[in-house]
């Protein structure tokens, strides 16, 4: 299905707050999402760990249990913003000369302009992001249902040479019906246990670890979440609507939030009302 042109986040007032602040949207790792099931595979504790998100729904009809869920009748807002909000990055020229290896080329995509996220965050890591290339889809609309098979996939692969692999690509995507009221749509960040500098490097140490990470022997070490940066058209374009019961004292927070970060910011009052 194709995406659509605007995309809606119930959230508290802090974390509007931090949003503003820092122009920026947090992903987080599958085992800290409100559904405890997603970050397992059928043969694996530890790959969840791995997949980061951000979650959107395509409903423009406001929601009271999405309301009472992720933003408070009292204290949130909901986020109006379009898909693909993000600021979008090129490799330097020094990095550039870094990479001179047609392996490292092919596996970041082969393209180093419109990134999805700056390659240099990641030099000194032991960890990057398959979506930093722009030929990777990062947004996934979320499918329901009750298939045990999908909601706890079987991810891992062995080659003949006894190497291990895991598609990442079956997790995070699905939850059961009984979520369907959110329509969700997702952003999604795929972590690889490797940092760029040991790909560039061929470190077989580095390759050793990720097949323990795969067979749950050791913590993949990827951060709890990764805040990508809003681009500054899907900033400015941004609108929000505050909760229907929104208190006195928190319109006075926000109103003050939306005048220091992002003044002309449209922001409506929400079309439920509640006891």
């Amino acid at each position: 299905m194709e995406a659509p042109a605007v995309l809606y986040h119930y959230t508290s007032l802090d974390t509007l707050a931090m949003i503003l602040h820092n122009r920026t949207i947090r992903f987080s790792r599958l085992d800290k999402v409100d559904d405890p099931q997603e970050q397992r595979s059928a043969d694996s504790q530890n790959l969840g760990k791995m997949k980061l998100v951000s979650c959107w729904t395509s409903s423009d009809e406001e929601s009271i249990p999405m309301w009472r869920e992720y933003a408070g009748a009292e204290c949130g807002v909901r986020i109006q913003m379009k898909s693909y909000p993000f600021k979008q990055y090129s490799v330097s020229n020094d990095s550039l000369n870094m990479l001179s290896s047609e392996a490292v080329l092919k596996a970041l995509g082969g393209s180093f302009d419109g990134l999805h996220l700056p390659l240099e965050d990641f030099w000194d890591k032991n960890y990057h992001f398959f979506e930093t290339a722009r030929d990777r889809e990062i947004l996934h609309e979320v499918e329901y249902t009750n298939d045990e098979s999908l909601l706890f996939p079987k991810v891992i692969n062995t080659f003949g040479n006894g190497g291990l692999v895991a598609d990442l690509n079956a997790l995070g995507v699905h939850k059961t019906t009984a979520w369907s009221y959110q329509k969700e749509w997702r952003y999604i960040l795929t972590a690889v246990p490797i940092g760029i500098d040991s790909v560039i490097n061929g470190r077989l140490d580095q390759i050793v670890r990720a097949n323990d990470v795969i067979l749950d022997k050791c913590d993949p070490g990827i951060p709890p979440y990764y805040d990508l940066v809003i681009s500054d058209e899907a900033f400015s374009s941004m609108k929000i609507v505050s909760s229907p019961k929104m208190t006195p004292g928190n319109r006075v927070i926000l109103n003050t939030l939306i005048e220091k970060y992002a003044p002309g910011i449209e922001v409506a009052e929400s079309s439920i009302e509640l006891s």
